[in-house]
């Protein structure tokens, strides 16, 4: 069905996806942005919440794409028409029924929703009809959208990715028009509805035209082993996919709970540049799956462990550097370049907090990949649930002592449950998992590495932001551009040095920068030959 190569749906896949990637985080940036300048941080505020409510709703889904995306791996490559057909069918079936739950779940919240938002924002819009477009905005966006799923799993997930371009701009043009001429939130939100319609149909007709067998009629259900087979890939992928969803909606919902909707709306904000770094890293991690189950099936323990080691170190080097970075120059950007009002800002222990949280996600990819690649999901499959249920009651706890010295210390609390409850789960057992059903070793001197990592990334932090703020003074610069221009020059210096200067001689540091040179060098010269 997709006569190109691997490596060509691979580099072609890839390549795409980094553009879609790049670009909403440009277009949620702009958007946001004009978004707080037309209608103000009360309804951010109200837009935050709602997402991250809708958000715990897709918890309907259950990663039910990663399984049928899975089941159509074979029968694609044996160009089994049936069973494509059949295995399609049934997706079809599940999300209509998916889009119906959502709806329907939507009106039994209506009642509740005093309880969630702790002030009601002063906004002239029914926050009750603004909560049901919402909920529109998330049942629809599973009409229609199935049939990416057979694009992705044929390798062929850049056309999906080229209908998202497309989709991407046109959206933050006519949204931000919207904002900018109307002011009409019901408008906005009605037009994204209307987007996200438009661009699965779209998606639809196009993988229509690839799989014209998708148009079969009479066709008829999964067989007892396929249905057996989907099962289980679901139950294995339902446990993470809700803890996950748990875990990254919490902060929101809980901050909602106990503050005015404009605390949320600060929150959103800072949310949404830790979200983008951290998705653009992922994929960085992502990319590494195929190699690394490629790798698995001929590979030994030792030379998986040694990649293992480079990919840590990486991720490292990454960290070290966007903590460092995110220290410095977050708030000022938020107060002096972006939105220039020091109302929209957290306290510096709140910031430090969201900046540790996430230090721990990013040097936990390679974990994950190595536990995806290797197919362990269900060794530890309860880790995730216990650390969502010790994040939500952190969360709960934290908000309502730190909450007796204000709402800024309220929010710290709240955001300190999630890294917490990552050390006591994550942190140490994903890698155990990996060191003892891959490596089939101990992982003490892995931890211990971790350790120096950590101890070496708060001396770059201190040193970065202790630094700058040295010469901001020695300099006596005024002008907030100048004194920006300063931080980003420092974080991309101070940080990289300190680096270098303990690790040159490392074997991992040269192995690791080598890899990556390697990738990169190999990468261009294979889309060269296209």
């Amino acid at each position: 069905m997709n006569k190109e190569s691997r490596s060509q749906n691979s580099i072609k896949n890839a390549s795409s996806e980094i553009v879609v990637r790049l670009l909403t985080a440009g277009s949620k940036f702009i958007l946001r942005t004009v978004f707080i300048y037309t209608l103000g941080i009360q309804y951010n505020g109200v837009s935050g919440l709602f997402n991250d409510i809708l958000f715990v709703f897709s918890l309907a889904e259950l990663g039910i794409n990663r399984a049928i995306a899975f089941a159509l791996y074979k029968p694609l490559a044996n160009h089994d028409e049936d069973a494509v057909c059949r295995i399609m069918k049934f997706y079809r079936l599940v999300y209509r029924i998916i889009a119906g739950v959502i709806m329907l779940a939507g009106i039994v919240m209506l009642p509740f929703l005093q309880y969630l938002v702790k002030d009601v924002p002063d906004i002239k819009e029914s926050i009750h009809l603004i909560f049901m477009l919402f909920v529109i905005q998330s049942a629809s966006s599973y009409l229609f959208i199935y049939k990416a799923t057979l694009l992705e799993a044929n390798q062929q997930k850049r056309i999906v990715s080229y209908v998202n371009i497309v989709a991407t701009i046109v959206q933050v043009v006519c949204e931000s028009l919207i904002l900018i001429v109307f002011k009409e939130y019901l408008l906005y939100l009605t037009f994204s509805i209307v987007c996200t319609l438009l661009k699965n149909i779209v998606i639809s007709y196009l993988a229509e035209r690839q799989f014209p067998i998708l148009k079969k009629k009479n066709v008829g259900p999964l067989t007892k082993e396929e249905a057996k087979q989907i099962k289980a890939d679901i139950g294995a992928t339902a446990i993470y996919n809700v803890s996950n969803v748990a875990v990254s909606t919490t902060d929101t919902i809980v901050t909602a709970a106990f503050f005015p909707t404009t605390i949320v709306g600060i929150l959103s904000n800072y949310r949404l540049i830790t979200n983008t770094l951290n998705t653009l890293i992922s994929q960085i991690s992502a990319s590494t799956v195929p190699s690394i189950g490629n790798l698995a099936v001929s590979a030994s323990s030792e030379r998986l462990r040694k990649l293992h080691n480079q990919l840590s170190f990486i991720m490292f080097m990454i960290a070290n550097f966007v903590s460092a970075t995110l220290l410095t120059v977050l708030n000022p950007f938020i107060k002096d370049v972006w939105l220039r009002n020091a109302d929209y800002l957290f306290i510096m222990p709140t910031v430090i907090v969201i900046v540790f949280n996430l230090y721990l996600c990013i040097m936990q990819y390679p974990n994950v990949a190595y536990r995806n690649s290797n197919g362990l999901f269900v060794q530890g499959q309860l880790r995730p649930a216990v650390m969502a249920v010790i994040n939500i009651v952190l969360s709960v706890t934290f908000a309502t002592v730190f909450s007796k010295y204000g709402s800024q210390w309220g929010v710290f609390g709240i955001l300190l449950a999630t890294p917490l409850s990552r050390l006591v789960t994550e942190t140490w057992f994903d890698p155990y998992i990996v060191y003892k059903h891959v490596f089939k070793t101990s992982m003490k001197k892995y931890m211990i590495t971790r350790l120096i990592y950590f101890f070496v990334a708060v001396l770059s932090c201190c040193a970065t932001y202790f630094g700058t703020q040295y010469l901001l003074g020695a300099l006596m610069i005024e002008n907030v551009y100048l004194a920006f221009l300063l931080r980003i020059l420092c974080s991309l210096f101070i940080p990289n040095a300190i680096l270098l200067l303990l690790f040159f001689r490392a074997s991992v540091f040269k192995e690791s920068v080598t890899m990556v040179l390697s990738a990169v060098l190999k990468r261009k010269k294979k889309s060269n030959t296209l």
